[in-house]
């Protein structure tokens, strides 16, 4: 009536209504895709948006069509790298930019995609690695992450954006390798290097501030809560097992708030002190909210190798349940010099721990006793060893045998399932053993002529150890040690033998064959060699100590048994459910498929991709060595869809919403570690609902 009223009293009236009225509509239009662009539907950072939640509120593929879900196309970039020892898959999860699905290869390009049909539309040649676990999109620009800082591309046709930084280059200066996708607020760039994070001003990439890291590293992600203007980070160890861990403004092992505009640290909270055993802090934190008491409270998710989850209200900057964290006493002596070790950690009871460091041999030894060659394969290979304690100092005398190398968590994080409250995340379970050796320092060529002066003082016990020993321990006494990327070969290290116990190994012919049992190469020694020997490597390690040639060195492996199967009850990996709620675990399931002899399977493996979360009710998991994408019912964990891959997946996958289909994405190069076929591949998979 009012209305009507107006249109006869003047009709321009009416129509300056309907205009501010349009223009209500487009501002609220505009604040909505804003925020759909960060908290949305739009995967504009590789880790979903800058809460890190791996979530998608895109609900076509659900529980109800799941099983229509088809293959829709697969890229391949063209580069699949050699294997030579060492080699590095890809993962980087894809971002989407409303119009391209923007991808990256091994050999340092940046690539677009056509999102509907996967056809390559430009590539871009950056200094490698590109985007190596992930990108940032923000005003039809890509800032990727790359050897010589934040490279800035254009959308459209992927030339570099030279109205920004140094040519199209931020960090450029620092020469600092960035590993992980920047985030952007109030043109500021966010940039975590690898041992430092700064803050650039935008478009000219002035530096803002920066905040060393004192040797720790940001290597899994960082996220950020506009609300408190607070940047999230988790932090690596500072040293590879052996080193000096005693040091001032230690950021080791920590979940870090910092204040994005000042740079100032707001609060942090360390997990492992003292880290001789690599257990960094992973995965991106995820932010979230917890209901409590009728208030709602805003709180952040970090997750620690030790299979510890801290959970930081981001106001208060305090620990959540803090009243849920135990003191436990640890030993702390070593006998490796100049080692510092704490006599006490932390261990998290809420939320629940994700995992234990302890290993328990004993129960592996029943679970494996109808299996007498395999039973007495690990009494053999763990009998220098120490198990079935939290943090066991390492030590020149044992080894240590616990899990936590690989996570519990491990880089691709978890992922936040809004529907359902809870925190999904996928997580390792099998055990590693920790070796201390001495090595020779100088020149190998040195060493060479040193070795023919210090046999001529024992010359028997020199030509003894080139006729029967060197094809297996080296010219250099050095053994050999398979890494984790291959197994776990091992022959010993004989520099600084008879400094150690093992050295009672040559007292006897008996000591010795048994101390060789595994080994595959046979031959015939007495005593009167051994004898020659033992003054051959007292008189070599008298030298090597007397002109301080003597190293200590640490490194891991998989312990597996003699099938090559890790040494512990199955499952290898799982995936968990936290709920958020009450902090306790909801459920958890084997995850993946491992085939062994006698087409026996198990179930739950290794995995290293991750998780996405959706509102269909459903969750996608990737990345074990069965080379399956599998869809989940967050409800309890139900498989209810898979497909195979030509290659695992490498890193957690995306989903966009493009021509009113649903797209799954899954970035498929394989994986590092042994347990994955040795060759890396190049592809991206697409899936979308078969509408037939």
């Amino acid at each position: 009536m009012i209305l009507k009223m107006i249109l006869k009293l003047n009709s321009q009236i009416y129509k300056q209504l309907l205009l501010v009225m349009k223009k209500i509509f487009l501002i609220q239009f505009f604040f909505v895709s804003i925020s759909t662009l960060v908290y949305g539907d739009n995967w504009h950072t590789s880790s979903g948006d800058y809460d890190s939640s791996k979530y998608s509120s895109i609900n076509q593929i659900n529980k109800s069509n799941i099983n229509k879900l088809d293959l829709a196309w697969v890229y391949r970039n063209g580069y699949i790298p050699e294997y030579h020892g060492y080699i590095d898959n890809n993962q980087s999860t894809p971002i989407f930019t409303g119009t391209s699905l923007i991808v990256t290869s091994l050999d340092g390009y940046l690539i677009s995609l056509d999102p509907s049909s996967g056809v390559e539309k430009w590539r871009t040649k950056l200094e490698s690695p590109v985007g190596r676990r992930g990108l940032t999109y923000f005003d039809k620009n890509i800032f990727v992450p790359t050897a010589r800082g934040i490279a800035v591309i254009k959308e459209n046709n992927g030339e570099l954006n030279e109205d920004y930084g140094s040519k199209g280059l931020i960090g450029s200066n620092n020469k600092s390798l960035s590993f992980v996708p920047p985030i952007i607020y109030k043109n500021n760039l966010l940039v975590a290097h690898n041992q430092k994070f700064e803050s650039y001003s935008l478009p000219v990439g002035k530096t803002n501030w920066s905040l060393d890291l004192n040797g720790a590293r940001i290597w899994s992600g960082f996220s950020f809560d506009e609300d408190n203007k607070t940047v999230i980070f988790v932090t690596s160890n500072l040293v590879r097992l052996i080193g000096k861990t005693d040091i001032e403004n230690d950021f080791s092992n920590s979940v870090v708030l910092v204040d994005s505009d000042t740079g100032k640290v707001r609060c942090k909270f360390k997990d492992t002190i003292h880290d001789h055993w690599d257990l960094d802090m992973v995965g991106n934190p995820v932010i979230t909210y917890h209901h409590k008491n009728q208030s709602t409270i805003k709180v952040v998710y970090a997750f620690s190798k030790t299979g510890n989850i801290f959970v930081v209200d981001i106001k208060k900057c305090d620990l959540f349940y803090k009243n849920f964290i135990e003191k436990i006493k640890t030993a702390h002596h070593s006998s490796i010099p100049d080692q510092t070790y704490s006599k006490y950690q932390f261990s998290i009871k809420k939320p629940t721990k994700l995992m234990d460091l302890k290993y328990n041999l004993d129960e592996y030894l029943n679970f494996i006793k109808q299996d007498r060659k395999k039973y007495d394969f690990i009494k053999f290979k763990s009998r220098r060893a120490k198990y079935g304690k939290n943090y066991i100092p390492l030590s020149l005398e044992n080894d240590v045998i616990m899990y936590g190398l690989h996570g519990g968590p491990e880089w691709p994080g978890a992922s936040l399932d809004k529907f359902n409250n809870q925190i999904i995340i996928s997580t390792n379970h099998y055990p590693w053993i920790i070796r201390v050796y001495y090595f020779p320092k100088g020149r190998v060529l040195r060493q060479k002529v040193r070795e023919f002066f210090i046999g001529i003082d024992t010359p028997k016990g020199y030509y003894i150890y080139i006729s029967k020993c060197q094809s297996c321990h080296g010219t250099r006494k050095k053994g050999f040690y398979e890494s984790e990327f291959f197994g776990d070969g091992y022959i010993p290290s004989l520099n600084g033998i008879s400094l150690l116990d093992k050295f009672n190994s040559l007292n006897t012919t008996k000591e010795f064959n048994y101390s060789h049992k595994y080994n595959d190469r046979k031959f015939e020694i007495n005593n009167k060699d051994l004898v020659s020997l033992k003054k051959y490597f007292s008189n070599r390690d008298k030298y090597l100590i007397e002109n301080n040639l003597l190293g200590i060195i640490a490194a891991w492996q998989p312990f597996l048994d003699k099938d090559g199967l890790y040494a512990s009850k199955p499952p290898y990996g799982k995936i968990i459910a936290i709920n958020i709620a009450n902090g306790k675990i909801s459920w958890q399931i084997p995850f993946g498929e491992k085939e062994i002899y006698n087409n026996k399977k198990i179930k739950g493996d290794m995995n290293f991709g991750g998780i996405l979360s959706t509102a269909g009710d459903i969750f996608f998991a990737t990345g074990t060595p069965d080379k399956k994408i599998r869809a989940y019912n967050p409800k309890n964990g139900q498989e209810l869809w898979a497909s195979e891959m030509d290659y695992a997946g490498s890193s957690p996958p995306m989903t966009y919403f493009y021509n009113n289909d649903q797209y799954i994405i899954i970035n498929a190069s394989g994986g590092r570690f042994y347990g994955y076929k040795k060759k890396i591949g190049d592809s991206v998979y697409a899936f979308k609902l078969n509408q037939k």
